[in-house]
């Protein structure tokens, strides 16, 4: 079933949400300077715009009806953030909470995206993903302020905001499709169960207001995709995404991972499966389990410290592995991507051996984490690769992991190295240059085959 949009001039379009965004945002500053509470204040913006947004794909064709008004948006909303006297007047009705967050700049900017992402394609791919970001985020937001109990470590959010969150998805998603395509019921349930469970992990990992960003525009690529499969598909989606989920919960005090950080970290091992298959699983999940095997516990290397920033430092270079992986179909890029966890596992465990055994001699603590790190990592890889190509990652391998760890030592004191941004920016370059260079060594050994 196909949904028209109205043939209407675009600057009467324009002239229309601009007037009842102007309403919009008088009557919620009327209210926050009548002492309506911070959080309130701000969602009712957040939901208002939201909603108003949903008409963007019935109004116009063209993408700059959109990106003017978004930019406009986004620079009202800047201004009244950053400048005093109008922070003053309105800052309420806007940035009226007390964490620091950019989420309110981010909205504009992930509509402007979406929409353009979806110009020319069924209006339920831009509404379906700005409708979740509208309801269920706001509803995940207050419910979690008011009644929320259960604390995610490393977050300001909770497991009560988060199940609302996956209520108010499932609904947001099921209903549309239900009554606007041509999906089956059980098409469309496994859909709307499966994206609302990936959305919540989303939202749970996101910090800084990101979820703004990341809810739409990963909605979208994940309907987009869902809509094309057929039942048995997304069931087994389905029972990937609740594995995930029971594993966050059994693995939540077995971990250094933060709440948040975990989940991060379990959506992004989603992401690996349903890219490139379950061989793009085994590095990420052997680093997870294997890195607290490096050296001795202690109450102190073994409390939950590692935030999201930390996860994105281990996946960063990976994800890009991954991504040229999935745009040309090369399966031996799995080589350079495992390289990526394999290095960050000797830093890791060289860091913890150099801190826990300060007298002891740092080549010979670097051998052992470089040593311990390719057997943890590398073990597996050999084992489902074909042996001829098995032998010549086995080699490159070693030397690419001691690269990695040798960049690290050589930008951070590696006796002391504390979990700062730039340890690691710095620990994130370290790994994509070991995981380059495996790339380069195998590149040039397959010129030199007859």
């Amino acid at each position: 079933m196909t949904i028209a949009s109205a043939a209407i001039h675009p600057w009467i379009g324009v002239a229309v949400i601009l007037g009842a965004f102007v309403l919009l945002f008088a009557g919620v500053a009327v209210y926050a300077r009548a002492g309506g509470p911070p959080e309130i204040t701000r969602k009712l913006v957040h939901a208002g715009s939201g909603i108003l947004t949903l008409a963007f794909p019935f109004l116009f064709r063209d993408a700059w009806p959109v990106l003017l008004l978004t930019g406009a948006s986004a620079a009202l909303i800047a201004a009244i953030k950053f400048m005093p006297a109008l922070r003053r007047r309105f800052g309420g009705a806007v940035s009226g909470v007390d964490r620091s967050t950019l989420g309110e700049l981010y909205f504009p900017v992930s509509v402007a995206l979406v929409f353009w992402l979806t110009r020319g394609a069924h209006p339920l791919l831009f509404v379906i993903p700005i409708l979740v970001l509208t309801l269920a985020d706001a509803t995940c937001a207050l419910v979690g302020g008011r009644y929320g109990t259960i604390r995610y470590e490393g977050a300001s959010k909770s497991l009560e905001g988060s199940i609302a969150f996956v209520v108010v998805a499932f609904f947001c998603i099921h209903v549309p499709l239900l009554l606007w395509t041509d999906l089956g019921r059980a098409e469309t349930l496994l859909i709307s169960s499966t994206l609302a469970l990936l959305v919540m992990l989303l939202e749970g990992s996101a910090w800084r207001g990101l979820d703004n960003l990341f809810i739409p525009i990963g909605g979208y690529f994940l309907l987009r995709a869902y809509v094309t499969f057929d039942a048995p598909q997304l069931a087994a989606r389905l029972a990937v995404t609740l594995t995930l989920v029971a594993s966050i919960v059994v693995m939540r005090r077995r971990t250094t991972l933060e709440d948040d950080s975990l989940v991060a970290g379990a959506f992004l091992c989603y992401i690996a499966w349903a890219i490139m298959g379950w061989r793009w699983l085994v590095a990420p999940i052997v680093v997870f389990v294997g890195y607290k095997w490096l050296s001795p516990p202690t109450p102190d290397n073994s409390r939950r410290m590692h935030d999201v920033p930390a996860v994105l430092s281990v996946w960063a270079a990976a994800l890009a592995w991954l991504t040229l992986a999935h745009g040309t179909h090369d399966d031996a890029l799995l080589l350079p991507y495992t390289i990526v966890f394999a290095s960050h596992l000797a830093i890791f465990g060289l860091s913890r051996l150099a801190y826990q055994f300060r007298d002891r001699s740092l080549t010979v603590l670097f051998s052992r984490a470089v040593a311990a790190s390719w057997i943890i990592v590398m073990v597996p890889f050999v084992v489902t690769t074909s042996p001829g190509a098995s032998d010549i990652a086995a080699a490159v391998s070693i030397v690419a992991i001691a690269l990695g760890a040798a960049a690290f030592v050589g930008v951070c004191d590696i006796r002391d190295a504390p979990q700062t941004t730039r340890r690691w920016v710095y620990q994130a370059g370290a790994a994509g240059i070991a995981s380059l260079a495996s790339w380069l060594i195998l590149v040039a050994v397959r010129r030199s085959w007859p």
